[in-house]
C-alpha cells in the first residue's frame, strides 16, 4: 500500500454503471488525480455473458463515455477467463489446480500490468464495490501484487437509501437501467432503459423494498445502470442513446439487458460546465461532526482538582537478565506466546531502527522455533499463519517502518493476524531492548481460513483441530476481516494486519484504532472554530468511531456495548494540551485527573452512542428512515431498529420509559471497564488509540453480557523482613516516586497511620465461565501525613503478596451477582498483562535550552521492570502448581502450563469505573492488570445450545 495515500495518480476501474463512475467521482474529491480508465469487456460473440466479477450491460457505450464524455484514455481487455475459483480467498498461485490461469480475475491483473507500463507513476486503482467481499478481496490481491493501493471510496458507505441519494444527488448522476433481475419487481419491457432517478422519485424503488426486499442500491443484483451524465466528471458531453434493445433471458422472463445499438455524445461546453471539486479530503464533514460530538461529551465536565503527586529525578540501574519466552495452551488449540525478546540486546548504536530490526529478526526465528518444537504433529504444520493477533511494543515508534517490511514477510499479506504496536520509550525494554512481542495462536486456523470448507479425511477419524473445525458446522474456528482499500467506511490498516479477527464465531479481538479519517488517511484535527477541543480528544471519539464501523463491518455485525474490556491508550503528546509551562525554575507534577476525567467522558459518550454508527444500517438490517439521511442513533434501539418497532419516537418513550433511547446516559447504559494507559508514543504520531477484545454479535444474542461490581480491598505495609511469600521481597523496581535517599519509614509499633495498597476490581464477561476480561489496578494511598515523608512506604510493600492478591481479586471477581463464586479458575486465565509505573512525569521548567523532551512534558524513563517480571512469574507459578497439584505437566493439553504474561512500562494509568471517585481517594496508580480468562469449548458449546436453538423457533433472529 502507498505510504502516502493521500493524494496519488490513479485509475478507474469502470464498468459504466453508477457505482463506479461515483467511486471514481470521491477518488477525486478526496484530492486524488484520474489519469485513465479501465475496462473488463465481454467478449463479442458473447455479450450476454456473466461475471461474478464485472458488469457486462452496457459495455458497449463504456468506449465513448470515458474518452468522449469524461476525456481520459481508455484501456480495455476482452474477459478471456471465467469464475474459476470461487472462494473467499483468492490465490493466484495455487498449485493444485492448473485452471487458476484462466480466472477472470487474471484478465484485470494483465490489465493493470499493461497500463502500468505506460503509466509508471500510476499508485491507485479506483472500484465501486460496496458489500461485496468477493469482489473487493479480488481487487485488492492484484493490486497487492502489483504494488498499487485500492480505492474503494463506496465500501461500507452508509445505508442503502444514504448510498443512492449520494449517488444522484451530490453526485449529480442521472443513470438508466441496463439490466434487471427482480422479478416480479422490476420487469425488462417495463423498466429496462428507466431514468434511475426518476424510478426513485416516484416512490418505486421504495415500493419493491417494502414489498420484496430488494436492496435499494441495487447491491444484491436486482438491476445496473448505465450513466448517462454525472456533470462534476463528464465535462465534456453527455451520452446519449439512440438506439437500445431489449433482450431477454429465454430461461427466465423476470431477466433481461439493454442492448446499445446506437449511441452518440451531446457535446458540452468545457469553460462553462468544468468540474468544480471540494478537496478537503474528507476532513471537514468529519472534523465537524467530531468536534461537535466531544463537546456535547464534555458539557457535564466539572473543574477538576489535581493531585499532588511525587516527583523525582532519580535513575535506577537497568536490570541485564536473560528473559525466556512463556506458551500458554487452552483447550481446544488456543495458545498465547508471551514475552517474545532477543536472547541479547544488539549493540548497535549507530542505526537504532537497524538494530531493532536485527532484534525482530531474533524474536521472528525463536517464534517459528517455539512453534515447530511445541507441536510437532500438527497436521498441516502450526506456522505463522495460525496467529490471530500480535502485540508489538518497540522502544521508539521511529522502528516501526523497517521492521514492518520483515513483519510482513514473516506473517504474510493475505488475511494477517490482528495488531497493536506501541512504543514504550528507551531504555524501558528489559536490558535495553527495542522489541518486544507477544501473540495469540489458534492451532489449524490459518487452515481453516484458506480450506474450501471440506475435510480432508474420510470422515471416520478425526484428530487434528483442523479436520474437527471443517466437521463444525456450527461455528467457525476463524474468521478474518482484511480490509486493504481506502474507503469512508473504516481506516485501512497501516501495515499487513487485518482489522479483526473473529475466534470461534465468538470472541472479536480487534486491532487498536487510532483517530485516522478513513478517506484521507490522515489524523483527524478540530474543527478550526473550536478552540477548547484538543488534538488528543478528538483522535479519541474517532478512534472508538473507527471501532465501531469495523464491528458493524463483521459477519453478523457487531456493537461497541460486546465490549468485555479495552485498553485506551494516550501518547505523551496528548499531554502537552493539558500542561501549562511554569515560570519557576523546577519541574511540576502533572495533572493526571483532567486527563482521565476528560477520556473519560469522551468514552463513556461513545459507549452510549455506538460512536455514531447505526449498527446494521449498511446491510439493511436496521430499519431505515426515507425522511432522514442524517440518522441520530439515539432514535434506535440496541438492535438497530428505529424507534424500538413503534411508529414514532413519542410512543417508544410512552411504551418503553424515558431510558429506552440507545444514547440516554442510564443504568442501562452499557457499563465497560477500561484501563486507560500513557505511553511515550503511539503509530503515526496518534495522540489516542482504542484496543478492544469483544464478544461477537452472535454469541451477545444468545448468551448475557455481564459487568462485576466493583471489588475494593487494602493491602497494609509490611517491611521486607517479615514478607512471607517465596522472595520474600519488597517492591524492587522504581516507581518514579522515589527519591535517591529515601527517608525512614515511621515506626509502626507506635500505632501511627500508615500508608497502604489499595486494589480495585472490576470484569466482564459473557456467558457463565465462558469468558472474560478483568482489570485490576493497585494505588499507592498515603497515610494522612506529608507524602514526601511516607515515600519508603511504596519499597516496604510485599511485592509478591500484592501481585497474587490482584490476581485473585481478577478471577474471584468474574460473577454475577447471583453466583455464590465464580466459574473461572487460574487455570482459564489465557493472560496477564501488567502496565507499571516506569517513569516520572512532570511539566518541564521553562528553559528550552536545556529541554531534552517533548513540548511541555518532562519525562525521565527510570526502570525495565526486569525484576517485577520475576516476581510475577513466581507468583503464577506457584498459584499454578496450587491449582494443579503436582501433577506432571501435559504440553499437549496444557494442564499444568502457567498463564502467559507481558509486562509492559507506562507513564500513567487508570481504571475507569461506573462511579468514579476522586483522585484524592483513590489514591496512586503503580500497577494495573488486565486478566483475559477464556474457556472457548465451554463458550462455544454455550453459544451451540442456546444460539441454534433460537434459530429453530425464529430463523430471523
Amino acid at each position: 500500500i502507498n505510504t502516502d495515500p493521500s493524494t496519488m495518480k490513479f485509475i478507474a476501474l469502470v464498468s459504466g454503471g453508477k457505482d463506479s463512475i461515483y467511486s471514481t467521482l470521491q477518488a477525486i474529491e478526496n484530492g486524488h488525480e484520474l489519469v485513465c480508465c479501465a475496462h473488463l469487456a465481454p467478449l463479442q460473440h458473447n455479450l450476454e455473458e456473466e461475471s461474478y466479477m464485472y458488469q457486462t450491460a452496457g459495455s458497449e457505450a463504456v468506449r465513448m463515455q470515458v474518452e468522449d464524455c469524461i476525456g481520459v484514455p481508455f484501456y480495455v481487455r476482452e474477459i478471456h477467463g471465467r469464475s474459476k475459483n470461487t472462494s473467499l480467498v483468492y490465490d493466484n498461485n495455487n498449485d493444485d489446480d492448473n485452471d487458476v490461469v484462466s480466472d477472470e480475475v487474471e484478465d484485470l491483473y494483465l490489465l493493470l500490468q499493461q497500463i502500468q507500463r505506460d503509466h509508471p507513476d500510476i499508485a491507485g486503482v479506483s472500484s465501486g464495490a460496496i458489500l461485496s467481499t468477493y469482489q473487493r478481496t479480488r481487487i485488492e490481491h492484484v493490486c497487492s501484487r502489483l504494488n498499487l493501493t485500492s480505492l474503494s471510496y463506496m465500501w461500507r458507505m452508509s445505508s442503502q437509501r444514504s448510498v443512492l441519494n449520494s449517488i444522484l444527488d451530490d453526485g449529480g448522476i442521472d443513470a438508466v437501467l441496463v439490466r434487471v433481475a427482480c422479478p416480479p419487481g422490476l420487469m425488462p419491457y417495463r423498466h429496462l432503459g428507466k431514468s434511475l432517478r426518476d424510478l426513485r422519485d416516484r416512490g418505486i424503488l421504495d415500493q419493491l423494498k417494502d414489498r420484496w426486499g430488494m436492496h435499494l442500491a441495487g447491491e444484491g443484483g436486482e438491476y445496473e445502470t448505465l450513466v448517462v451524465d454525472c456533470p462534476k466528471l463528464f465535462t465534456h458531453g453527455r451520452l446519449v442513446l439512440d438506439e437500445t434493445e431489449v433482450i431477454c433471458d429465454e430461461s427466465d422472463d423476470g431477466v433481461g439487458i439493454l442492448r446499445i445499438v446506437k449511441c452518440s455524445v451531446e457535446k458540452k461546453n468545457v469553460k462553462e460546465e468544468s468540474a468544480h471539486f471540494h478537496l478537503d479530503n474528507g476532513g471537514g464533514t468529519c472534523q465537524k461532526q467530531v468536534t461537535e460530538q466531544v463537546q456535547k461529551a464534555k458539557l457535564d465536565l466539572s473543574t477538576v482538582a489535581d493531585e499532588t503527586s511525587i516527583a523525582a529525578n532519580v535513575t535506577t540501574p537497568i536490570h541485564q537478565s536473560m528473559h525466556l519466552p512463556n506458551v500458554r495452551m487452552m483447550n481446544g488449540g488456543l495458545c498465547h506466546i508471551s514475552a517474545l525478546l532477543s536472547p541479547i540486546a544488539c549493540n548497535q548504536q549507530d542505526d537504532e531502527a537497524e538494530a531493532a530490526v536485527q532484534e525482530f529478526l531474533s524474536i521472528r526465528q525463536m517464534l517459528q522455533t517455539i512453534i515447530s518444537r511445541t507441536f510437532p504433529n500438527d497436521q498441516p504444520p502450526t506456522s505463522p499463519q495460525d496467529v490471530l493477533y500480535v502485540h508489538l511494543y518497540l522502544s521508539q515508534i521511529s522502528h516501526f517502518a523497517k521492521i514492518n517490511q520483515h513483519y510482513q514477510q514473516f506473517f504474510g499479506t493475505q488475511l494477517p493476524p490482528s495488531r497493536s504496536c506501541v512504543a514504550v520509550g528507551k531504555g524501558a525494554l528489559p536490558g535495553g531492548r527495542r522489541v518486544m512481542m507477544d501473540c495469540i495462536l489458534q492451532r489449524g486456523s490459518g487452515g481453516y481460513l484458506r480450506s474450501d470448507g471440506n475435510t480432508s479425511g474420510d470422515g471416520e477419524k478425526c484428530d487434528t483441530f483442523l479436520e474437527k473445525a471443517l466437521q463444525n458446522k456450527h461455528h467457525s474456528l476463524r474468521k478474518t476481516l482484511h480490509v486493504q482499500s481506502i474507503s469512508h467506511w473504516a481506516p485501512v490498516c497501516i501495515g499487513p494486519y487485518s482489522q479483526a479477527n473473529v475466534l470461534r464465531s465468538s470472541l472479536v479481538f480487534l486491532a487498536g484504532m487510532i483517530g485516522l479519517v478513513p478517506q484521507s488517511m490522515t489524523l483527524i484535527e478540530p474543527a478550526a472554530s473550536s478552540s477548547d477541543v484538543s488534538d488528543w480528544e478528538v483522535q479519541l471519539y474517532q478512534s472508538w468511531k473507527n471501532a465501531a464501523a469495523v464491528l458493524d463491518g463483521l459477519e453478523g455485525g457487531g456493537n461497541l456495548e460486546d465490549c468485555l474490556g479495552g485498553l485506551v491508550y494516550f501518547s505523551a503528546g496528548a499531554l502537552d494540551s493539558l500542561a501549562s509551562v511554569n515560570d519557576e525554575k523546577e519541574a511540576t507534577d502533572f495533572p493526571w485527573s483532567k486527563l482521565w476525567k476528560i477520556a473519560r467522558c469522551i468514552c463513556n459518550d461513545a459507549l452510549a452512542t455506538n460512536a455514531g454508527v447505526v449498527m446494521g444500517s449498511v446491510d439493511g438490517v436496521a430499519a431505515d428512515d426515507p425522511s432522514a439521511d442524517n440518522k441520530d442513533p439515539s432514535l434506535y434501539d440496541e438492535d438497530g431498529v428505529l424507534y424500538g418497532g413503534y411508529e414514532d419516537e413519542d410512543t417508544w418513550r410512552e411504551m418503553e420509559g424515558p431510558a429506552s433511547p440507545s444514547s440516554s446516559p442510564t443504568a442501562e447504559s452499557p457499563f465497560v471497564p477500561l484501563l486507560m494507559v500513557c505511553l511515550p508514543e503511539l503509530p503515526a504520531n496518534a495522540q489516542s488509540e482504542v484496543e478492544l477484545v469483544c464478544a461477537s454479535r452472535r454469541a451477545a444474542s444468545c448468551l448475557d453480557i455481564y459487568s462485576g461490581s466493583l471489588s475494593r480491598s487494602l493491602v497494609p505495609c509490611r517491611d521486607r523482613d517479615q514478607s512471607t511469600a517465596p522472595l520474600g521481597r519488597g517492591i524492587l523496581w522504581d516507581t518514579g516516586y522515589d527519591q535517591a535517599n529515601p527517608p525512614v519509614a515511621k515506626d509502626r509499633n507506635q500505632g501511627a497511620s500508615s500508608s497502604c495498597i489499595e486494589l480495585s476490581s472490576v470484569a466482564r464477561y459473557v456467558g457463565l465461565g465462558c469468558a472474560c476480561v478483568s482489570t485490576v489496578i493497585a494505588s499507592w494511598k498515603p497515610s494522612n501525613g506529608s507524602q514526601m515523608e511516607e515515600a519508603a512506604d511504596v519499597f516496604n510493600f510485599d511485592m509478591e503478596d500484592i501481585l497474587s492478591k490482584m490476581i485473585d481479586l481478577s478471577v474471584s471477581n468474574a460473577k454475577s451477582k447471583d453466583e455464590l463464586s465464580s466459574l473461572f479458575t487460574i487455570g482459564d486465565v489465557l493472560n496477564v498483562r501488567v502496565y507499571y509505573k516506569a517513569a516520572s512525569v512532570s511539566q518541564k521548567k521553562n528553559n528550552d535550552d536545556t529541554s531534552t523532551t517533548l513540548s511541555s512534558v518532562q519525562i525521565e524513563m527510570v526502570d525495565d521492570g526486569s525484576m517485577l517480571r520475576t516476581q510475577l512469574q513466581s507468583v503464577l507459578q506457584l498459584k499454578s502448581k496450587q491449582f494443579h497439584g503436582n501433577a506432571t505437566i501435559d504440553r499437549e493439553d496444557g494442564s499444568a502450563n502457567i498463564p502467559a504474561y507481558t509486562v509492559v512500562p507506562a507513564l500513567g494509568m487508570h481504571l475507569s469505573n461506573e462511579k468514579e471517585m476522586p483522585m484524592e481517594e483513590t489514591g496512586i496508580p503503580l500497577i494495573a492488570m488486565q486478566v483475559t480468562l477464556v474457556d472457548a469449548i465451554r463458550m462455544e458449546t454455550e453459544m451451540w445450545v442456546r444460539h441454534n436453538r433460537q434459530y429453530e423457533y425464529n430463523p430471523n433472529n
